[in-house]
């Protein structure tokens, strides 16, 4: 018996996600597809409907909502072999619905999903926990903790932070263990693994695949302090990955430790403070 189990975004992380939801609802029934919806209001909402509907025996799922709400999804499925999931971005610039070219436009995102075309995609496992997207060390995550603590989240205030403090970011010295030699010691300015190449608006790389089983590491060392922010401004157009500075691989595992057991990372779009990364 097929079902859709609609899991919709608490408003303060997507605000157009219960709107959205409604436009679909009215569509949904005009088509007569059964199906269930399940609103939250907060994050730890979503873990509670889903592993109750999970429990009910169902499989297909559509989330709306942008990456932060599709992480929170995915880790109370837990074993997402066993489902089909469909996504309603809530905005443009959804990072990881982007990167896969998913319709921003609610009824066509509806519409594509009830094609049934379903294609298996790669995700991460970081530590114990299901990434879809993709994660930054460095730079950005420095930025990003000071973007946090503005009292306006806007794209001037994200260009506001950048500015200020983009040049300031004095490297951090991590270890990188990967392909079974000895650990590199680097002093890194910015890191990505990438799944998605989309990171908050930014083409952290735009060679990155969701289906070849790899994820793409990419890299840059300390630059010279004038030289920062002209880096981390090519994020806008992917174009870092032609400088010179930029050390590219494609990985299946990879171990980054440092001395202080503390690595701040954008995960998914949300800040973790970790004391090591595991990444497959």
């Amino acid at each position: 018996n097929y079902m859709l189990n609609i899991i919709v975004a608490p408003y303060d992380v997507c605000d157009k996600g219960e709107s959205y939801t409604k436009k679909i609802v009215s569509y949904l029934k005009s088509e007569k597809v059964e199906f269930s919806v399940y609103f939250s209001k907060t994050l730890d909402d979503i873990v509670t409907s889903v592993q109750e509907v999970l429990a009910l025996g169902e499989t297909e799922f559509v989330v709306v909502g942008n990456d932060i709400v599709l992480n929170k999804f995915l880790n109370a499925v837990k074993d997402v072999s066993k489902i089909k999931l469909g996504i309603v971005p809530t905005s443009r610039h959804d990072d990881f619905s982007e990167f896969l070219g998913i319709s921003s436009n609610p009824i066509q995102a509806i519409k594509d999903i009830l094609t049934k075309h379903i294609e298996n995609i790669d995700h991460l496992i970081l530590n114990d926990q299901i990434v879809l997207n993709n994660i930054l060390v460095g730079a950005s995550a420095e930025i990003f903790e000071i973007y946090n603590q503005y009292k306006m989240k806007n794209a001037f205030t994200q260009k506001l932070a950048t500015m200020q403090y983009g040049d300031k970011f004095e490297g951090i010295s991590l270890d990188l263990d990967y392909k079974s030699s000895k650990a590199k010691n680097e002093n890194i300015f910015e890191l990505s693994i990438a799944n998605g190449g989309i990171s908050r608006k930014n083409h952290i790389n735009p060679l990155a695949n969701v289906k070849d089983g790899l994820f793409n590491l990419n890299y840059a060392t300390i630059f010279q302090k004038n030289e920062r922010k002209k880096y981390l401004n090519l994020f806008k157009s992917g174009k870092q990955i032609y400088d010179n500075k930029t050390k590219q691989f494609w990985l299946n595992q990879i171990k980054i430790t440092n001395e202080e057991n503390h690595i701040k990372a954008i995960v998914d779009g949300t800040l973790q403070n970790l004391e090591e990364l595991n990444v497959r």
